[in-house]
């Protein structure tokens, strides 16, 4: 389909394997702040040579994060409260997850268990056919979530929010930060790293943080790639994790980092862009 002229596209999400094995997440928006109109598309995407796209599922909800469970389905959840998925034979299903107020952020251990943070606060464990959501009495939004194993996950969001799940259930941290965090990557039950908001940056076990020296930057997204710790931080650029702290690299507005097969994947807008750790390929993407 073609995007239409009234409306603008966002590239939200990408997961995958390889150059030619990826998927990809677009929220088409009107002009004016209507989230009853925003329509979600979500594609199969060749991205090398001249760059193709097959459209794999369109729905008319606001959808806000895709991932993909190591056997290859899809997954996906949106503000309406519902999650999206993949079923054995390709098709495309739907399940309330019971938080009508959304859905913001998503981790899939694999296909029978997965978390998901939601927009007032709600720390959602989907394991089978079962449904477990605790709701935080502050209403805090939870922004992301991420695990290294279905029994070590973190979800950060406002006002520092900072929650793991361990075992069978949640506790929330004590916060090393007040301010909101946005993006959390956990590699190993030592070694998590959570970020947001005017460059706010530590690296942790849960228990203990350092601060890592950061530029008063909203680092919206965290990945690893080629043993180095990289950071988006929209219109201020991508960053990697050096001795001395951050130091930027790309002087490029990407909101989202993936990292898939050999490359580093951005999103920002309609920009797609890979880095093979010398340079940089990509460009604005004008139609799906």
């Amino acid at each position: 389909m073609s995007t239409e002229p009234d409306h603008r596209t966002s590239f939200i999400s990408i997961v995958g394997t390889n150059l030619r094995d990826l998927q990809m997440l677009a929220n088409m928006s009107p002009p004016v702040d209507d989230p009853e109109s925003i329509v979600t598309v979500i594609v199969s995407l060749v991205h090398e040579g001249n760059i193709t796209w097959t459209k794999l599922q369109e729905v008319d909800v606001w959808a806000t994060d895709l991932s993909r469970s190591p056997s290859g389905r899809l997954y996906a959840v949106d503000m309406d409260g519902q999650l999206h998925f993949t079923d054995s034979k390709g098709g495309w299903k739907i399940r309330d997850l019971g938080c009508p107020d959304g859905l913001v952020s998503l981790w899939v251990a694999s296909d029978d268990v997965m978390f998901v943070a939601g927009d007032h606060g709600e720390r959602v464990r989907v394991s089978g056919t079962q449904v477990d959501v605790v709701r935080d009495e502050q209403e805090r939004r939870l922004n992301a979530v991420h695990g290294c194993s279905a029994d070590a996950v973190y979800m950060v969001g406002e006002k520092g929010a900072l929650f793991r799940y361990r075992g069978q259930t949640w506790s929330e941290l004590e916060s090393p930060t007040n301010y909101t965090l946005l993006t959390v990557l956990c590699r190993s039950p030592k070694e998590v790293y959570v970020a947001g908001a005017r460059g706010v940056l530590f690296k942790g076990d849960g228990d203990t943080w350092e601060q890592l020296n950061a530029p008063v930057v909203n680092i919206t997204s965290l990945a690893w790639y080629q043993d180095a710790l990289y950071v988006a931080a929209g219109k201020d650029g991508v960053f990697r994790l050096g001795p001395r702290g951050l130091e930027k690299i790309k002087d490029v507005t990407l909101y989202r980092l993936s990292a898939i097969g050999d490359h580093l994947f951005g999103l920002g807008g309609r920009l797609v862009a890979r880095f093979d750790g010398k340079g940089w390929w990509g460009g604005q993407v004008t139609s799906l």
